[in-house]
């Protein structure tokens, strides 16, 4: 007789799990450098120049001079005279001592101072208007100054921009877990 016996089937239980990883996103704006350089200040001045106009020698040109000029400029044209003649007369006695030489020395002369000689000037041509007028005009030196301004930085720094999702763990069953417990035999006898 064969005894009975018992069979046991197990399965395991299986876990499922699901993770969704967290995701973090962090961005840093740029930072915005806001500089600005101030413009300089250009200070520039011209001071006046000085015009000097001197008219004298052109007064006296047209005879309008006081009495100082007047006999100053007398003198010295008595004096020019006076050494003309002396030179003249020296230059024409040195003509008369060469008499010697044949030729006619007295009859030149004569003929020089008639008017008549073809080199000699009678007439001298040229305005007096506007001779003697001295103009100069002194310029001053500009003045310059630069006032040399800073440079602004405003520098604006933005704020990291972060976005973070949470993960997720689901678990669950996949599979149950079971005991199966059967009776192999033929024959049991429940009278025992």
């Amino acid at each position: 007789m064969r005894l009975p016996q018992l069979s046991m089937t197990q399965t395991y239980a299986k876990l499922g799990i699901d993770v969704q990883k967290p995701v973090q996103e962090i961005q840093q704006p740029q930072a915005e450098l806001n500089m600005r350089q101030e413009a300089a200040i250009l200070d520039i001045r011209q001071e006046q120049g000085e015009l000097y106009i001197d008219t004298s020698e052109a007064q006296a040109n047209i005879d309008l001079r006081g009495p100082l000029r007047r006999t100053a400029d007398y003198a010295d044209f008595g004096n020019r005279r006076a050494m003309e003649a002396i030179g003249q007369i020296s230059y024409e006695g040195d003509r008369l001592a060469a008499i010697e030489n044949k030729g006619n020395p007295l009859a030149d002369i004569a003929y020089e101072e008639s008017g008549i000689y073809e080199g000699k000037e009678i007439i001298a041509a040229g305005s007096i208007i506007g001779d003697g007028i001295e103009i100069r005009y002194e310029a001053k030196k500009p003045i310059i100054e630069v006032q040399v301004r800073g440079m602004r930085i405003d520098p604006e720094i933005k704020k990291a921009v972060h976005n973070y999702t949470r993960g997720k763990v689901e678990a669950y069953l996949l599979q149950k877990n079971s005991l199966q417990i059967n009776v192999v035999g033929t024959r049991v006898d429940t009278g025992l």
